[in-house]
């Protein structure tokens, strides 16, 4: 047998072996989100509370005029420099008032639609439809606003800190520069 066939037998007789080897059976069942490795999440098996005082900078300077909830779904949303990943659920004609993040948000729609504006200022005839199935993202300190139009799930995704900082109704506008 020559020394390349010798070697390809051997790497396909021990790759299992010891890929196996280092296989480690769970000792206990752990929740989804504190998971560090692979995990799956299974639709519905989402823990829906409310979203934390901490995470909410300022006033809306609109009324939210429905129900906001949040289910965290990996990672530690509130830990700088560390990925996560959390969905927020909204019913029908809630509205998140103009705000902006640190980091970029990356949001799939789950469920319902979400209707997105950019600006300072809310302005209803400025929102797009992102129908389920949809994806948008914010760049961090992008000013924008969003209306859930039916009962909405958001997958949002990135890196944290995941702060909504409201706008100020004060704020000074952007100066628009000719084109």
């Amino acid at each position: 047998m020559s020394i390349r066939r010798t070697g390809l037998l051997i790497s396909f007789v021990l790759l299992p072996v010891v890929a196996g080897a280092q296989t480690k059976q769970p000792a206990k069942e752990t929740p989804a989100r504190a998971s560090s490795g692979s995990m799956i999440v299974e639709p519905g098996s989402e823990k829906w509370g409310d979203i934390p005082a901490a995470a909410m900078v300022g006033t809306s300077s609109v009324e939210i005029g429905g129900t906001l909830r949040v289910a965290i779904i990996q990672g530690d949303p509130m830990k700088a420099g560390r990925t996560y990943t959390l969905r927020l659920s909204c019913t029908d004609g809630a509205k998140i008032g103009p705000h902006w993040h640190p980091t970029t948000e990356n949001v799939t729609v789950i469920r319902g639609t979400a209707a997105v504006g950019m600006g300072s200022k809310w302005d209803a005839a400025a929102l797009k439809d992102v129908p389920t199935g949809g994806f948008f993202s914010v760049t961090a300190q992008m000013r924008h606003f969003a209306q859930c139009k039916g009962d909405t799930i958001l997958q949002v995704h990135g890196v944290a800190p995941f702060v909504i900082n409201f706008v100020s109704p004060d704020e000074p506008q952007p100066s628009k520069k000719p084109m």
